[in-house]
């Protein structure tokens, strides 16, 4: 599959889903941040722009669970626990995200830049 615009891997065999464009979005602001990332790192992006789009797919379930009259318990904590689960591995790929643009000399790291005798500004 060819990348989409912007160096952004593909994750879905269709981005022009409601998924998709969220997918799109949100990994473009990730890069925005974070520059240009090395090649080996377009599978952490994908995954976790993946998890990302799963993330706010399983808010809104959680919400629409919530929003009932009467709740299925086990539902709620099943949708709670899936979610904690994709939170952190959002978490750990954020790290590493991290971690490979400041190796690339792209990253934002404050303390880094501190030690280094930068100003905070």
């Amino acid at each position: 599959m060819k990348a989409l615009a912007g160096g952004i891997p593909r994750a879905f065999a269709n981005h022009q889903t409601t998924e998709g464009a969220a997918y799109r979005e949100v990994v473009r602001a990730k890069l925005e941040r974070l520059g240009t990332l090395p090649k080996d790192a377009r599978p952490v992006l994908r995954e976790w722009g993946r998890i990302a789009v799963e993330l706010d797919l399983l808010g809104r379930r959680l919400d629409a669970q919530r929003a009932l009259k009467r709740p299925r318990k086990l539902e709620l904590r099943r949708l709670g626990s899936e979610s904690r689960k994709l939170r952190i591995q959002m978490l750990l790929m954020e790290r590493r995200l991290d971690d490979l643009a400041a190796a690339r000399g792209n990253g934002h790291d404050l303390a880094r830049h501190l030690a280094n005798g930068g100003s905070p500004q």
